[in-house]
């Protein structure tokens, strides 16, 4: 979250604006399309669930009343007195009289005649009542059943575990009427035994055709994309309008009370359960899911879109103002990356007298008054260096001086010290870079011809053997340096680092890819500690330091610090100096020297 936060900060302000915008207008109008979408989906759900719960109640009501026909036909079969009657001497028609034909016959005409009474009333439906002495009753012609198969039913055996006033419910099974097995193919059906005073058990079943159960679903199905289904706990289908479906089991749990949200042909639907009387068949209900609240999602979600078009619209141009508003800034921070990249002259045009234009004029004054600060310490600065060597060289008349030099030196040659002659050379070289103020630029070469005069002249003095080696490629040789800036350094290495036994300082200079000069100086002399190295880097590269206090050791009285000092005056950021030192071992100075920085001095 931190390095979120910090990588926010970083953008500019126009970016933060612009992102903060788009998220105030962004995240209310997702809030407020992910909110409603949720609320109205779980409304129209239940609402849509209560529907069909409805219709399933409905149809429930009309399967009961074909069942409610089916239970009052068995009770009266069962219970009626009169009925009761035809039964028993139904029962006890002797089988070997040989007026058993006529017996059977005639008592048929009385049970149908009895049972008219009611049937003609109620659902058409196919009655057989059989008795344990190979003889039944049906209401429909033997040629088209025959009524002693049902005893070879598995279903049968379970007639007798079950109670006078039981019943059981056989569900959807292929008809077995065979008239009726194109046009109805299958029936639903129900089992019952008849409660008898002798030992011979009657049984009755009655089987209703599934088709009036699919009369009801196409009253309910026909304006809608709905499927009613009629099926057992487990799922298995008992009736649909589409009989190939009779038989198949659908794959969700129907005995829940609850409303799901189920996949059926590849397609969301909501499922409905709703349990039967008498039974504990289910009412099932799968209505596509588009249908129950498809088009108002339709309706919420093209108000949402629309909503949101306008608010894109709006966003655009909020953004386009918030651009507007904040180009001056822009413009103030690309003035500030110019000025950060060395172009001092960079300024902002600002038009109007607003709190930003007033920023920008107050910006643009700064800037003035820097460039001219800036344009007084180098006056100064070349005021002071010129004072300095000015100092140097009022001591004594130089021109004079080195007149008077080189008759010695020629008169000393004359007479065969060339070793004297030598020395003297070397002093009148370095009085006559002195005399020379017209450039304050010289190549490398003429610097490291200096610095091996100075270094003949101390050995001279002090009685030194001091090697100098010098490693200085012609790239590097031509390239243009300021006067006397190697001096100081030599001199320091020679005093400094003296430590009783041969010194070697060694010079290595190369040009690096055309981009700046690279300088080392190393010496094997008696280096320096740790906390010394520290305390000299310290007191060198010290940026405010004002002391310009002479060096009682130094040539010049210039120093290391003011070499260091002088050269980032002239190069600035752009020049690199470093010092290393190991105690025993010696001292080594690197300069990296801008090509560009230096060209650009020559020529001024």
């Amino acid at each position: 979250m931190k390095l979120f936060w910090k990588k926010i900060k970083q953008m500019s302000l126009r970016t933060r604006l612009i992102i903060s915008v788009i998220l105030c207008i962004f995240f209310p109008w997702v809030s407020t399309y992910i909110v409603s979408n949720y609320f109205t989906k779980d409304v129209l759900e239940q609402r849509a669930a209560k529907q069909s719960e409805d219709d399933l109640r409905m149809l429930e009501l009309g399967i009961k009343n074909m069942f409610d026909d089916m239970i009052y036909t068995s009770n009266y079969i069962q219970f009626d007195s009169n009925m009761n009657q035809l039964l028993k001497s139904h029962k006890l028609i002797d089988a070997d009289s040989p007026s058993v034909k006529q017996e059977i016959a005639l008592n048929y005409i009385r049970i149908s005649n009895e049972l008219s009474g009611i049937t003609d009333l109620l659902m058409p439906m196919y009655i057989t009542i059989l008795f344990e002495n190979d003889l039944y009753y049906t209401n429909y012609s033997r040629i088209d059943f025959n009524p002693l198969q049902f005893k070879e039913k598995p279903w049968f055996e379970k007639l007798d575990h079950l109670s006078f006033y039981q019943t059981y419910w056989l569900g959807a099974h292929p008809t077995y009427i065979k008239s009726d097995r194109e046009t109805y193919p299958y029936l639903i059906t129900i089992g019952r035994r008849i409660q008898s005073s002798d030992s011979l058990n009657s049984y009755i079943i009655i089987s209703l055709k599934e088709n009036e159960i699919k009369k009801l679903f196409s009253q309910f199905q026909s304006e809608k994309r709905a499927k009613f289904y009629l099926t057992n706990k487990t799922g298995e289908i008992y009736s649909s309008l589409d009989k190939d479906e009779v038989g198949m089991k659908l794959p969700y749990d129907v005995m829940n009370d609850h409303y799901q949200i189920v996949d059926y042909e590849k397609e969301k639907h909501l499922m409905v359960s709703y349990p039967v009387s008498y039974s504990n068949w289910r009412l099932v209900s799968l209505v596509p899911y588009e249908d129950t609240i498809g088009s108002i999602n339709t309706v919420t979600r093209t108000t949402i879109l629309i909503q949101g078009g306008f608010l894109v619209l709006f966003l655009i141009g909020l953004i386009l103002l918030v651009r507007e508003f904040t180009k001056p800034i822009t413009r103030l921070h690309h003035v500030t990356k110019a000025i950060k990249q060395g172009d001092l002259s960079a300024r902002i045009h600002l038009p109007g007298n607003n709190d930003v234009a007033q920023l920008g004029h107050s910006f643009n004054h700064m800037l003035d008054t820097i460039e001219d600060m800036i344009e007084q310490i180098k006056r100064q600065e070349e005021a002071k260096r010129n004072a300095e060597l000015d100092m140097l060289q009022a001591q004594i008349n130089p021109h004079f001086l080195f007149n008077v030099l080189n008759a010695i030196r020629l008169k000393i040659k004359m007479g065969g010290d060339t070793v004297s002659a030598s020395l003297i050379y070397s002093l009148s070289a370095l009085l006559r870079m002195t005399i020379n103020r017209n450039n304050a630029f010289i190549t490398l070469e003429e610097e490291v011809r200096i610095v091996k005069h100075y270094v003949d002249l101390m050995n001279f003095r002090h009685q030194h053997d001091v090697e100098l080696v010098i490693d200085v490629n012609e790239a590097a040789a031509s390239f243009l340096v300021p006067r006397f800036f190697l001096q100081p350094v030599i001199e320091n290495a020679v005093i400094h680092g003296h430590n009783n036994r041969k010194e070697t300082i060694k010079i290595f200079a190369k040009e690096e890819n055309k981009t700046y000069l690279e300088i080392i100086i190393t010496d094997n002399g008696k280096g320096m500690d740790k906390l010394t190295l520290e305390r000299l880097k310290e007191k060198v590269f010290q940026p405010n330091r004002t002391d310009h206090s002479k060096s009682n050791h130094s040539f010049n009285g210039i120093g290391v610090q003011n070499v260091y000092q002088r050269m980032n005056l002239i190069y600035g950021e752009s020049f690199h100096m470093q010092i290393y030192s190991i105690e025993g071992e010696g001292t080594t100075l690197s300069f990296q020297i801008p090509v560009h920085k230096e060209c650009v001095e020559c020529m001024e």
